[in-house]
This record gives structure tokens, C-alpha cells and sequence, in this order.
């Protein structure tokens, strides 16, 4: 079996994220202006390109970005609070990486049943899908820091992560961008009850 495309190999920080958001939803985003964020965290001109080609891929060139600029005076009122902002920037990059949403996902089905789970179970069970190499590791080093920035789970120790209970998102169009983030992954999916109940859902509560 072909192994599936892992195609990110950054930890980009939601704060950039947000801001590159902003900009789009503002229309002006601007590689510039993105370049220019990214200088703040990242040395080198080889990180600085990749980690602006993955900016482009969650933002710019985002399969929901259809729903984003048709409600995007919703979504500028959802990401002022840092909870819905989290939820909502997790959703984009699940969205435009496939690899995101199923370490995700795994997360998910682990802790459905244990509240912590190691990196080594985690590296073997994404391996299966990914293969185990250099690359499917570097991938989960750059997408899991992301979920713990963006507090969907905890590591209380190197190569330990944590359960803490799912979080709260106060705002409609935020649970309509992570329910559609799920949907790109498995357009085959049934009714809408059924999908909440996917391991994917265990990190957002609906209110």
C-alpha cells in the first residue's frame, strides 16, 4: 500500500496563524506581510520558505475558505476570543492537512479510552498509515505542538500528553468551521449526529 502524504514538516504558532487569518479576511494578505511575521520566529531562508508555503496551504489556499469569506464577519467576531480563535485555526489546518486531522483523530480514539497516551504509541499507530520514517516523525513533531498551543490536550512531561476535558467554543461559526473541517476529510460521512460522535469531536464541546 502507498503510504498517504504527510506534506508538513513546521510547527507554525497560531499567533502567526491568526495573523495571517486576519489579513485574509481583511483582503490583504500579502506574502510580505506574511514573510514578515514568520521572520519573528523563524531563522534561515530555506524554514522561512517552508514554513510560509504552510501558512499559504492553511490560510490562503484552504478548502474551506469558501465558508470563511462568506461568513467572514462572524469568523472576525469568533476569533477575538482565544478559544474559538484556537478551535477555529486548528479546523484550517486539518483541513489543508490530511496528516493533521488523523493525529488528531488518533488523539481522539486514544483518549476516548485512557487519559494519557506516549509518543511512542502514537508514532507506531500514525506509522501504520504514514510508514516510520524521518518524515511521519518530523510531521507529528510539527502538528502536535499546535494542539497543545491551541490547549486540546496537555504534555506534563517530555513524550507524555494528557487529557484535560474538551473545550468550549462560544460561537456558531466555529463549530460549523471544525464539523466542516471533518467533512473534507471523509466527504463519505453520514448524518451529523453520527460524525459528532467521531473520536475527532472529543476535543470541542458545543455550546
Amino acid at each position: 500500500m502507498k503510504n498517504k502524504s504527510i506534506d508538513i514538516n513546521q510547527r507554525i504558532p497560531l499567533d502567526t496563524l491568526y495573523i495571517a487569518l486576519e489579513s485574509y479576511l481583511d483582503d490583504n494578505y500579502s506574502n510580505d506581510y506574511v514573510l514578515e511575521q514568520l521572520r519573528l520566529e523563524f531563522d534561515g531562508e530555506n524554514r522561512l520558505k517552508k514554513a510560509l508555503r504552510i501558512v499559504n496551504k492553511v490560510i490562503q489556499r484552504n478548502p474551506l475558505n469558501g465558508l470563511l469569506l462568506e461568513n467572514s464577519a462572524e469568523v472576525k467576531t469568533a476569533i477575538k476570543k482565544k478559544v474559538d480563535r484556537d478551535i477555529i485555526l486548528i479546523a484550517l489546518l486539518n483541513s489543508a492537512f490530511p496528516f493533521s486531522f488523523d493525529v488528531l483523530q488518533k488523539f481522539g480514539k486514544f483518549f476516548a479510552v485512557q487519559e494519557v497516551v506516549n509518543t511512542e504509541t502514537m508514532k507506531k499507530s500514525i506509522s501504520n498509515v504514514y510508514g516510520g520514517n524521518r518524515a511521519t516523525e518530523n510531521g507529528l513533531y510539527s502538528v502536535i505542538p499546535m494542539f497543545l498551543e491551541a490547549g486540546f490536550f496537555k504534555r506534563p512531561k517530555q513524550g507524555i500528553y494528557e487529557w484535560t476535558g474538551g473545550i468550549s467554543s462560544t460561537n456558531k461559526i466555529t463549530n460549523k468551521i471544525y464539523i466542516e473541517s471533518f467533512k473534507v476529510n471523509n466527504p463519505m460521512a453520514g448524518a451529523a449526529e453520527g460524525q459528532l460522535r467521531d473520536p475527532y469531536f472529543k476535543f470541542v464541546e458545543y455550546n
